[in-house]
């Protein structure tokens, strides 16, 4: 038995690792299609973009584009298809022969076809409109980048159109805040480090934008939905103080956060739980 499971953990080892699928699909055939009216200008860049995941591909490659940058002009292309999807939705408006079966054609285009030449973006059309790159495959792609890129990922920070870490989704747009289970000053500390270590403007950006969401919540003026236990907000609360103590550029921050401490301890702020009663919305 001992021989058997050895052979099989060698067959394991040596067979190669399941390549990456936006590798796959970075040199896919492309095809638009008919249902969508794709401007030459969106063409040109999601060509470039494809390109762009080739050469993130390349093991052997020496110019491998940060995949920050790959990940602005994902967010380009993304933004080109809500002017698409608004210019669909204006034709068949103003079609009184309109064709319902067209509906499901561009269903299918950018939830199945474009999904396999256009490397990590998922699509749908109907009640939500919408073909974006998808975070977790740049997430999980993290390591075909450059340090800075590894240091990002690594770090835990959302990227655009992420559901932040700090919260349990409980529907669509919202959901309970994790205290006493989320680590927020280990976060602060990640951004600090990004901030410090990370030249790329989008990664900066992300960064900056985390900070403020943290402080959203911590500094908050509202009641405050938790989890689980009501008892763990205080404890958490009074770490990151204690932390933005020792950082003199938080100062206004520090301000936020004994407020909220205050309000809490005057009554004037409720800790409500979500084990106990729905209290996240929706």
């Amino acid at each position: 038995m001992k021989s058997g499971t050895l052979l099989i953990g060698l067959l394991f080892a040596i067979m190669p690792a399941e390549p990456n699928p936006a590798c796959r699909t970075a040199s896919a055939p492309v095809n638009y299609g008919s249902g969508l009216s794709i401007p030459e200008s969106t063409r040109t860049l999601i060509e470039s973009y494809r390109s762009d995941w080739r050469n993130l591909c390349d093991s052997k490659g020496r110019r491998k584009p940060s995949l920050a940058a790959v990940f602005v002009k994902a967010k380009q292309i993304e933004a080109d298809f809500k002017t698409i999807f608004d210019a669909f939705d204006d034709s068949i408006l103003n079609d009184a022969k309109f064709d319902v079966h067209r509906l499901d054609i561009v269903t299918d285009l950018v939830s199945v076809k474009y999904p396999e030449f256009v490397p990590a973006f998922h699509g749908a059309y109907g009640d939500h409109e919408y073909f974006s790159p998808s975070v977790e495959v740049f997430r999980k792609s993290g390591t075909l980048g450059d340090s800075q890129d590894r240091l990002f990922f690594e770090s835990h920070i959302p990227l655009d159109g992420e559901f932040p870490p700090f919260v349990t989704r409980t529907w669509d747009y919202g959901g309970c805040d994790q205290f006493g289970e989320y680590d927020w000053t280990g976060a602060l500390k990640n951004v600090d480090r990004v901030k410090s270590k990370v030249k790329s403007p989008a990664y900066l950006k992300e960064a900056s934008q985390f900070e403020e969401l943290l402080f959203s919540k911590l500094g908050t003026a509202f009641d405050i939905c938790t989890c689980k236990d009501k008892r763990a907000v205080v404890p958490d609360l009074l770490k990151v103080r204690d932390y933005l103590k020792k950082e003199p550029r938080f100062t206004s921050q520090l301000l936020k956060v004994q407020q909220t401490l205050d309000s809490i301890q005057s009554g004037k702020l409720k800790i409500n739980s979500e084990k106990e009663k729905h209290c996240s919305g929706g």
